[in-house]
């Protein structure tokens, strides 16, 4: 009995389909031809990978190139506004000559000068710090001329006759104000030198230096051990962090016990990112707090009284033309323009009071 069931289980096994030589061969074929598919697919693919790539790196190169366009267009508009404001003070010093040889003019010009000196366009060389350390690296000589909006610097007197070269300017409303210093405030200055020195403190977004121009770049901005990157609005210094600190673009860590990789941190927004996202520029947001820091300005004149007569002088156009005045000159109202307001908003009120109480509710209870 058992050795008829196991002759029967033989022969079913051997009648199966899957012993068929035919379908094993029906089998090879199809699983040949799905190898033939996919390595065909597989080629496809890798064809239109390759095509990507070479887009990715077309859109970048063009993404480059526009960037490059861009900051050129931006240093060639940087240069033509400075070289207009140069202008600007030219023309405003020609229209001062040409009115001090008017006789009406004249008079009108003495009367001014009772309160101090009017409003003619002030010059002189002055001298600035080449770098934050002035012991060690000194001063610099420029020409500087005041006129009534602009406080311009050229690198020399002939520099100023041709008017197209400007080293800096600044807005001469977007200055706070100017005053003379003390040992405290220059420690690194030699003691002689106090008396001559002055500061000038002015708003970040009323500088404008000459595009491409490094050497000219401000202490607070360009002398951190020489580490700083200027990137997007960001003020970057380069960093490597020992304790757990996590990157801003990318979930890797930004930190090691013995090997942390490079990093740049924002002195203004203390934004943390690996150095390879700026190298690479990709991720990096605009810096949020880059608008608009108070500077200061220092400056040396040749003696001690020509830097009182430069801090006076200063001192009476920054009152009319400074931050403090321009501000108030904007959110000033003129008598008509106030009274014309009072009467709106009294008028606005009364209309209100009409449509929402009874016609006899402004009138006197008996």
């Amino acid at each position: 009995m058992l050795k008829q069931q196991a002759v029967n289980k033989l022969a079913e096994i051997m009648h199966r389909k899957d012993m068929n030589p035919a379908n094993a061969k029906n089998k090879s074929k199809v699983s040949a031809r799905k190898e033939k598919d996919y390595r065909k697919l597989q080629q496809e693919l890798t064809r239109e990978k390759d095509k990507f790539d070479q887009h990715v790196a077309k859109l970048q190169r063009d993404l480059q190139d526009a960037l490059q366009q861009l900051l050129d267009e931006q240093a060639t508009r940087a240069k033509l506004a400075m070289e207009v404001d140069s202008k600007d003070a030219e023309i405003e010093q020609l229209k001062e000559k040409l009115a001090a040889l008017t006789s009406e003019t004249a008079s009108q010009s003495s009367a001014d000068a009772e309160d101090g000196e009017n409003e003619q366009t002030l010059e002189g060389w002055l001298s600035v710090p080449f770098k934050q350390n002035i012991r060690r690296h000194g001063w610099k000589k420029q020409y500087v001329v005041v006129s009534s909006k602009k406080i311009i610097f050229y690198n020399s007197e002939n520099d100023k006759q041709n008017t197209t070269d400007p080293v800096m300017i600044l807005d001469l409303s977007k200055v706070f104000h100017v005053r003379s210093v003390t040992q405290g405030d220059v420690i690194r200055a030699d003691a002689k030198d106090i008396p001559r020195i002055f500061q000038l403190l002015y708003a970040g977004e009323g500088e404008a230096r000459r595009p491409g121009d490094l050497a000219d770049q401000p202490p607070d901005s360009a002398d951190n051990a020489g580490n700083t990157v200027q990137y997007k609005g960001h003020d970057l210094v380069s960093i490597t962090y020992h304790i757990p600190t996590a990157c801003e673009v990318c979930p890797r860590p930004l930190w090691h016990m013995f090997r942390p990789p490079h990093a740049y941190e924002c002195r203004r927004c203390r934004m943390k990112v690996h150095a390879e996202h700026v190298s690479d520029g990709e991720g990096v947001a605009a810096c949020k707090l880059h608008a608009d820091r108070a500077r200061e300005l220092l400056l040396l004149a040749g003696a001690a009284a020509e830097q009182r007569r430069w801090v006076a002088r200063l001192a009476r156009r920054i009152t009319r033309h400074g931050y403090r005045a321009s501000q108030h000159d904007h959110h000033k109202l003129s008598p008509r323009d106030s009274m014309r307001s009072n009467l709106k908003a009294a008028y606005m009120n009364a209309s209100q009071r009409s449509s929402t109480l009874p016609a006899n509710a402004s009138l006197p209870r008996q």
